[in-house]
């Protein structure tokens, strides 16, 4: 697939969207209904706390963990503030203001917010209160990745690619005739499931020989280029072997949303025009990134600076859980599991389907999940949920007909 691609793909409880450049997996969205991106929208909220030792306040917006205001995302749109403005000095505890949303919250931790422009014109019953609801999977989906120079948008279904053309009709017009129309499945067939699986890994093999490793914890990611058996030009080794890996490196920090502190353990340079080569190379290929990242620069050690913003929970958070001892999460299998069921049902029809799995991921989808559950029984007419007690939470399995 030549150019840069979106591809939308519905099933029960999940819609998903990728950014495809010349073939490559650079983007993955998970948007679930058990935990949906709330970014764009905006609140009427009140300042419950205000910290200075973190430079920050906790805004209640009405909709789970207080969320969080940075000092720099305080002053109100169109005012001047001091530089480098104290939180105490734009907010008090108890002060009115209206908000959008910038990033998802994570773990037990609230949404990061940003001052807006008061809206005199609305009006609301209480607060906390939404003005604008968040966007619909799909419009959030186009909406993060249409500023690339887009040449196709793929969808999985109609109903995808009904809401795709609504949206382009109102926002990119150009993008209108690039929308087609495949079926479920076209993660799988694009290479994106594989890109998935690879991005979960701690080794990620470059083109040429050499690889990274990563290694993440809740504070930082450090990544280490190893050259193996690729060794570059006599002369500027270390430096080709660098600059090729700030590619892979910019690609696997926006796959996995991996956000924070990041240190890159780069192939000792000897030379300082080597060492700013390799940092303007990764300047270059970390732009567009929807995180916002800054590269501070390079120590003695020759160790890279990098940190990126979180906009949501990273791939690894979204797909097993903890990073102590990372296992799929409960959630991941069910909507993986219910995927399988709608693909195996498209493959081999059959008067029914029952789909065994472990009791934590059957409480899900008898609980949280029971609308992806029954949206996926309409689509292959009857299936019955199997709880096996001896079942591993990360394994499932479907079989033909409804009996026991």
């Amino acid at each position: 697939m030549s150019g840069s691609a979106i591809l939308i793909e519905a099933s029960p409880g999940e819609v998903r969207g990728a950014l495809i450049r010349n073939g490559d997996v650079w983007d993955v969205v998970h948007h679930r209904i058990t935990s949906p991106s709330i970014i764009g929208a905006t609140y009427r909220g009140r300042v419950r706390r205000v910290d200075p030792g973190i430079n920050g306040a906790f805004v209640d917006i009405g909709d789970g963990p207080d969320a969080f205001m940075r000092a720099r995302d305080a002053s109100v749109p169109g005012e001047r503030g001091a530089r480098r403005a104290r939180i105490a000095e734009m907010l008090h505890e108890g002060a009115q203001i209206d908000v959008r949303v910038v990033a998802d919250g994570f773990a037990e931790k609230g949404p990061r917010v940003a001052r807006i422009a008061p809206d005199e014109s609305v009006s609301t019953k209480g607060v906390p209160a939404v003005l604008i609801e968040p966007l619909d999977p799909v419009s959030y989906i186009l909406e993060r990745y249409a500023g690339d120079r887009v040449t196709a948008v793929v969808c999985s279904d109609a109903t995808t690619e009904n809401q795709a053309r609504s949206w382009c009709k109102a926002n990119r017009r150009e993008l209108f005739e690039r929308i087609t129309r495949e079926r479920l499945g076209l993660f799988a067939e694009h290479g994106v499931e594989d890109a998935i699986e690879a991005a979960l890994e701690r080794r990620v093999a470059i083109p040429g020989g050499a690889e990274l490793v990563f290694d993440q914890t809740e504070a930082l990611c450090v990544i280490d280029i190893n050259s193996a058996s690729d060794i570059g030009k006599a002369g500027r080794g270390p430096r080709d072997v660098n600059s090729k890996a700030m590619p892979a490196i910019a690609r696997q920090l926006r796959l996995r949303n991996i956000a924070g502190a990041i240190v890159i353990d780069a192939l000792k340079m000897g030379s300082g025009d080597d060492r700013n080569r390799v940092l303007v190379r990764l300047r270059e290929t970390l732009k567009g990134d929807p995180g916002a990242c800054h590269v501070l620069g390079m120590t003695n050690l020759g160790l890279i600076e990098v940190t990126r913003t979180r906009i949501g929970p990273s791939l690894g958070e979204r797909l097993q859980g903890a990073y102590v001892s990372p296992a799929p999460a409960a959630e991941a299998v069910a909507l993986d599991a219910l995927r399988k069921v709608i693909s195996t049902a498209a493959a081999t029809p059959a008067g029914g389907y029952r789909l065994a799995v472990a009791p934590v991921v059957a409480d899900l989808l008898e609980g949280a999940m029971k609308a992806a559950l029954d949206d996926a029984s309409q689509h292959v007419g009857q299936l019955v949920l199997v709880r096996e007690a001896e079942r591993r939470p990360d394994r499932f399995e479907v079989m033909l007909g409804s009996g026991s």
